[in-house]
């Protein structure tokens, strides 16, 4: 089960950004190659990027009308296949007098949900078993920053570097962050959510620079939820900021990570191609470090040492993403993580 995609779940496909009207990218997900793309309505949409009559990427087609609904057409043969469900509903060749009917063939069709600029992609066979995430913020917030890293390694390895609390002062050095300053005793308390577990709201760390910039009197609260989404709620008593990461796994050994920050603040616009860089700085080196840990996880057979509070985190993920994995066998999902307080110093 390790490293593998749990099914059953949403993850983050694309952003709203990057799928333009009447266009389509390819992106590999789960090891499966996906076509993403946008309807000339607006639509989004997602299709396995594999034409079933010769194995030719849809994703090099184009995006047209058959029977009056939006469809993707084979660059190879001109097959197309309706955007809602995969069906083939269109095989020029055929000829009149064959009888044949394109409908009884068709690519698989991916369950999206799109809003606040995210586009999510159902892993599941049927109706969905969960909602899709829903991240606490109204239809009007937009991204106001986006990064996106691709790295290198196991998947269960980069999101236990999503919630590991330990690697922060090392890893992470900006002058906006914590450089330099001591590391403090810290005691944090975390309860159990539906899919995963949570740090209340509370007061952020005195040595944290970044949360003294909000003003006021602010706090975070933070959660993780299965499979692998972090959001940061930071709030003062006028405005509020929300970090978000989410992780999708692309092939066995690279992950697709994404990190938004939604915020309205009017001032922060203004400051908005500092705070983007300030995120390209601080992802880069998330993903610059799965990729040294790579150099040797990519050859050897390594257990894990979990040592200390600072290292439970990892194993409540662990433990989270072996329950969900069992639900059908055991009669559904049922979380089996207690309130706890964790001692660590960063």
């Amino acid at each position: 089960m390790t490293n593998e995609a749990l099914d059953g779940l949403w993850y983050l496909a694309a952003m709203s950004s990057e799928l333009k009207r009447g266009a389509v990218l390819r992106r590999i997900l789960f090891g499966d190659p996906v076509a993403l793309g946008r309807t000339g309505e607006g639509g989004a949409f997602a299709l396995r990027d594999v034409c079933p009559h010769r194995a030719a990427p849809l994703s090099a087609g184009r995006v047209c009308r058959v029977g009056g609904a939006p469809a993707l057409e084979c660059p190879y043969h001109a097959w197309a296949f309706r955007a809602s469900d995969g069906v083939c509903v269109s095989a020029p060749a055929l000829s009149a007098s064959e009888g044949r009917d394109p409908s009884t063939i068709g690519t698989r069709a991916y369950l999206l949900h799109e809003a606040n600029g995210l586009v999510w992609i159902y892993r599941g066979d049927g109706a969905p078993e969960t909602s899709p995430p829903d991240i606490g913020l109204d239809a009007s917030y937009k991204p106001k920053t986006v990064t996106v890293v691709e790295s290198e390694g196991p998947f269960d390895e980069a999101v236990i570097g999503l919630v590991d609390p330990a690697h922060t002062p090392t890893v992470h050095k900006q002058w906006w962050w914590r450089e330099g300053a001591a590391r403090q005793e810290k005691e944090k308390f975390f309860e159990p959510t539906p899919i995963g577990f949570k740090m209340p709201a509370h007061k952020p760390s005195s040595n944290t620079r970044i949360y003294k910039f909000i003003g006021g009197a602010p706090t975070t609260e933070i959660e993780f939820r299965l499979p692998a989404l972090r959001l940061e709620h930071i709030r003062n008593d006028k405005r509020r900021i929300l970090g978000l990461t989410a992780m999708t796994p692309l092939a066995p050994d690279r992950t697709r990570i994404v990190h938004v920050i939604f915020w309205d603040f009017a001032f922060l616009d203004l400051l908005r191609p500092i705070a983007q860089s300030m995120a390209d700085d601080f992802l880069a080196q998330d993903g610059a470090i799965l990729s040294k840990q790579n150099m040797n996880l990519s050859r050897l057979e390594h257990r894990p040492l979990y040592f200390g509070d600072a290292d439970e985190p990892a194993k409540w993920y662990l433990k989270l993403k072996r329950a969900y994995a069992a639900r059908k066998q055991e009669g559904g999902f049922k979380n089996p993580l207690a309130p706890a307080s964790l001692r660590w110093r960063t």
